[in-house]
C-alpha cells in the first residue's frame, strides 16, 4: 500500500511540473561604457574635423505648426567651413526648392512659384505665414555632427544628467567675463556616440533640438542615418533620413561650384528682411 502511495505521489509531483510555466530566459541588461570629458570631446573633435565635403541622398519629412507635408527627396551637400546645399524634388515636380548659402548669405530657387529668394541667414522674421519661411540653410549646417567644438570654448559635464548619459556642456566665453552656454550635446553610455545635440542662438530665446540615430560606420567615421532637426520658436521641424548607400565623404563635387545659385532666366528675384519681409529687388526679373 504504501509503495501505491509513493507511486501516487510521484506522479502528482511530475505532473504540477510539466504544468508550472518554465522561467524565460532575459538578455542581459547593455553595459554601460565609461569615458572622460577629454575623450568624449578629442572624439567628437576627430570625426567632426574628418569630414571635409559630405554628399546625401536623403528622404526629407517636413512640418510647420499642426501641418506635416509629403516627404520628398532631397540632395544636401557640405563643403568646410561653412557651405550647404539643399535640394528637394518630387515625383513630377521636379525640383520644387533649391537652397544654398556660404555661410553668410543664402539664395532660395523655387521654380514652382517662380521666385528667387535673397537674404541672410541671421535676418529671421518674427512672424511668417508659414513657419518653414524661417528656415535657413545654416540651421541644418550646424545640427550636423561635423563641426568640432572650437579650442577657445570651455566644456564641462552636467551632473545632473541621467546616469545612461553624458552632457557635455559648451561654454562660449563673453566679453563680460560670463560664460554663456553655446551647446548642449548629449552621449549615450551605451555606444558614446552623440544621439542628442541642442544649439542655443546668442539671443537666449531661439535653439535648435536635434537627435542622431541609426548609426552606421562610413568610411571609418560614424554617422547618423536618421536626424531630426526642431526649432521649437520657429515652429519648424525637419527629419532627414539618408537612403542606403547615399553617403558620399571627401569626394570632388561634379559641379565646379555648387554652393553659388543664379536666379533661372524670368524668375523674380526678391530680397528678404527681418521687419518687412520679401521686398522685391531693384532689378526683380532675372533676364531672359
Amino acid at each position: 500500500m504504501s509503495a501505491i502511495r509513493w507511486i501516487l505521489a510521484l506522479a502528482l509531483v511530475l505532473m504540477a511540473a510539466c504544468g508550472a510555466p518554465r522561467p524565460v530566459p532575459h538578455a542581459p541588461a547593455p553595459k554601460l561604457e565609461s569615458a572622460s570629458l577629454e575623450q568624449l570631446v578629442t572624439t567628437f573633435n576627430r570625426n567632426a574635423a574628418a569630414v571635409r565635403t559630405m554628399q546625401l541622398k536623403l528622404e526629407l519629412t517636413a512640418r510647420a505648426g499642426k501641418k506635416k507635408y509629403v516627404r520628398i527627396s532631397a540632395f544636401l551637400l557640405t563643403q568646410k567651413p561653412s557651405s550647404i546645399r539643399i535640394t528637394g524634388k518630387f515625383p513630377l515636380l521636379g525640383t520644387i526648392f533649391d537652397m544654398a548659402s556660404d555661410g553668410s548669405v543664402f539664395e532660395l530657387n523655387i521654380p514652382t512659384q517662380g521666385q528667387f529668394l535673397e537674404g541672410r541667414n541671421d535676418v529671421i522674421p518674427a512672424v511668417t505665414p508659414n513657419p518653414l519661411e524661417k528656415l535657413r540653410p545654416q540651421v541644418v549646417l550646424n545640427a550636423l555632427l561635423i563641426n568640432p567644438i572650437p579650442d577657445q570654448d570651455h566644456v564641462a559635464l552636467d551632473p545632473s544628467a541621467d546616469p545612461a548619459e553624458y552632457q557635455v556642456l559648451v561654454l562660449s566665453p563673453g566679453t563680460d567675463g560670463i560664460d554663456h552656454i553655446v551647446r548642449r550635446i548629449t552621449f549615450s553610455r551605451y555606444d558614446l556616440l552623440p544621439h542628442a545635440q541642442v544649439l542655443y542662438d546668442g539671443d537666449g530665446v531661439h535653439s535648435t533640438v536635434a537627435t542622431y540615430s541609426n548609426f552606421s560606420l562610413v568610411d571609418g567615421l560614424p554617422l547618423p542615418m536618421e536626424m531630426t532637426i526642431d526649432r521649437p520658436v520657429d515652429g519648424y521641424a525637419l527629419r532627414l533620413q539618408v537612403v542606403k548607400n547615399g553617403t558620399l565623404l571627401n569626394h570632388p563635387f561634379v559641379q565646379a561650384d555648387p554652393f553659388q545659385l543664379q536666379p533661372p532666366a524670368g524668375s523674380k528675384v526678391v530680397k528678404l528682411s527681418a521687419n518687412l519681409g520679401a521686398q522685391p529687388a531693384a532689378d526683380s526679373t532675372a533676364a531672359r
